[in-house]
């Protein structure tokens, strides 16, 4: 091999060695500057229990992605920003714009994870897991994520096995604010020249407040022309476009609402699969999401409502065309309701329903009671209690729950520690095409029943947090694409007939590096017994450094380690491989301009994630952003 490659092996290994001995140097350094400290700030977290509870109250492990994060990802795409953070992995984000992504948390797939906008669950019932692509959606329109690992599906019902993603749209602002983005840069695979601008993104948004009545109008596109989706010379052009209209306001001073409308088309070149080869097919995606946000404030609690009604339609076009369509319809009324300081409860109703257009036009609808308390003890002692009975169309009744207490104690003025635990149990109902279509489908199958531990640790000051915490799931039955049997001579959908257990252990240190350098570094260590675990490595690393050059120049080093692992065909093992990313910002006043800079796998890394399919090398993206209020 070239000595070129091995220098460049070389600074990988010395850049994952150098980053941990300087977390130790700032833990030294931060322990100084604590000395002096008494002030402690405890951030505020929602998802993981509905009420804004400080983080010390939470029993779950939270990732919170604010507003400036999101914005120095720009161009980079929604997948490598959370894959950013501890035990969140999206597959296929280091590809070509129009792979399809797969969402994976603590050992689970797109199935067990569910997606929430604004608190609406999404999905494509068309789809084989009944899951919503993330690749629709633009980051540009994200104000914040909330993440929750764990199961959730007392609280948010099916498919929350292994966590729960809560994506919040920019709201309208009280004053006319104009904010105007574009982007230019390359996108194209290892060992290419980097002389010609093959993709961007553009965008604007116009949001006010008037009468009272907020408004909130978007448009972005993003485009890309310089790669393609398997190893190849010729490239599959990606588009996507993506509109919202947003409206907002009080009936009352009590009530208030929110209406939206999200239009999400995708047009794009893909090649075939099988047998992998360069190909002329083409792609579209329609997906119009209308939601409906209500809350009716009373003494002591609140009366809530998170509807919305979704439309897809995709097209694949072969040597034939074959489309899909579906509608889902998702309504979840809630009555939260605060007895005092300690103790708070929601009681609910969710109704959900999925159709999908086919020569067999199938249909499924669930309905859901549930009912979940949090307890907070003035001794620190927090308790988390949820029940939900699901009443499937398909599969009658089913109890869900979930025991999640933690307890919360200040080691000394300026450190705090909390301990959390939980055991949940969790539903997934097969989607519509593993029950129904004619050529794989399997009506007697079962639903998935998913049993969760976790057991863990958080030690918190106002400029470090430690975490460790080990998971354990079982699924009892699972679902799997079975062996070819009579009748199905490429196999069809069918019930595991072991228990399938997944473990691991997710470590992160988050601290300030010489008392400014904002740093984190996460650890994940999954493992499978009998269970699938294609594409997923049993170790990785992230880490990011966040430099202030200046007052408004930030410099971030984001790494990503990802180590060896089974390849989509579960017999090729693949090798671990190492991406760093320079990003650069510079804030600038009067005019409000933002200019960014962003170099990709700075070290034009080649490594594969599905084999014969093309990854990004390295790669340039530059931009500015004006906001004018």
């Amino acid at each position: 091999m070239s000595l070129y490659y091995y220098i460049m092996k070389s600074v990988n290994a010395l850049l994952w060695v150098v980053m941990p001995f300087c977390a130790l140097l700032a833990q030294n350094q931060t322990v100084d500057s604590l000395a002096v400290s008494t002030n402690f700030l405890d951030e505020v977290v929602v998802t993981d229990s509905r009420f804004a509870l400080k983080r010390s109250q939470s029993g779950k492990t939270i990732v919170k992605i604010k507003s400036e994060e999101i914005q120095r990802f720009s161009g980079l795409g929604l997948g490598v920003l959370m894959s950013s953070h501890l035990g969140i992995d999206v597959i296929a984000k280091n590809m070509y714009s129009g792979q399809n992504p797969t969402v994976s948390i603590r050992g689970g797939r797109n199935r067990q994870v569910l997606i929430l906008i604004n608190g609406v669950r999404v999905s494509d019932p068309s789809r084989i897991d009944n899951d919503f692509d993330i690749n629709a959606l633009n980051i540009e329109m994200i104000e914040s994520i909330e993440i929750v690992k764990g199961a959730a599906s007392s609280l948010y019902g099916s498919s929350a096995a292994t966590g729960v993603i809560n994506i919040t749209t920019k709201k309208p602002k009280d004053a006319i604010t104009l904010i105007a983005k574009k982007t230019w840069g390359t996108e194209q695979a290892s060992d290419q020249p980097l002389n010609s601008v093959s993709s961007g993104n553009h965008s604007i948004f116009i949001s006010g407040t008037e009468g009272g009545i907020g408004v909130n109008l978007a448009y972005a596109e993003r485009y890309s022309n310089g790669m393609s989706a398997v190893v190849g010379e010729e490239n599959d052009p990606f588009n996507k476009v993506n509109l919202n209209v947003g409206l907002s306001g009080q009936f009352t001073s009590k009530f208030n609402w929110n209406l939206g409308w999200n239009r999400d088309e995708v047009n794009a070149d893909f090649d075939n699969s099988f047998p992998i080869e360069q190909a002329d097919y083409k792609y579209t995606t329609e997906l119009d999401r209308f939601s409906l946000n209500t809350k009716y404030d009373y003494e002591g609690g609140s009366l809530n409502l998170n509807a919305g009604y979704q439309t897809n339609i995709r097209e694949f076009q072969y040597s034939y065309l074959l489309t899909y369509e579906s509608d889902n319809l998702n309504i979840d009324v809630f009555n939260k309701y605060i007895f005092n300081n300690n103790f708070y409860t929601i009681v609910g109703f969710q109704y959900q329903k999925g159709t999908m257009k086919a020569d067999y036009d199938p249909e499924v609808s669930q309905s859901d009671v549930y009912l979940n308390s949090v307890y907070l003890d003035p001794s620190g002692l927090n308790l988390n209690l949820g029940l939900r009975y699901n009443h499937h169309s398909a599969y009658d009744g089913h109890w869900i729950y979930s025991l999640n207490p933690s307890f919360s104690f200040d080691v000394n003025a300026d450190y705090q520690m909390k301990i959390l635990t939980s055991y949940s149990k969790a539903f997934i109902a097969p989607g519509l095409y593993q029950l129904y279509d004619p050529s794989y489908g399997n009506n007697e199958l079962k639903p998935e029943n998913n049993l969760s531990f976790e057991f863990g640790t958080e030690i918190r000051s106002n400029q470090n947090t430690l975490s460790a915490v080990y998971f354990n799931r079982k699924e009892d039955p699972t679902l799997i694409f079975g062996p070819s049997i009579e009748g199905y001579p490429y196999g069809r959908y069918a019930n595991s007939d072991q228990e399938i257990k997944y473990r691991g252990l997710e470590l992160a240190y988050d601290f300030l590096f010489f008392e400014s350098v904002k740093t984190r570094l996460n650890y994940i260590f999954t493992e499978t017994t009998d269970g699938d675990l294609r594409s997923i490595p049993k170790h990785a690393i992230a880490g990011v450094m966040d430099l202030p050059l200046s007052e408004s120049t930030h410099l971030n080093l984001v790494g990503q380690y990802t180590g060896e692992r089974i390849a989509n065909d579960a017999v090729t093992e693949l090798e671990a491989y190492s991406i760093f990313t320079l990003q650069l910002n510079r804030q600038l006043q009067n005019p409000n301009i933002n200019l960014f800079l962003s170099v990709f796998n700075v070290f034009d890394a080649e490594y594969v994630i599905i084999p014969q399919y093309a990854s990004r090398g390295r790669n340039i993206l530059a931009g500015i952003s004006l906001q004018l209020d």
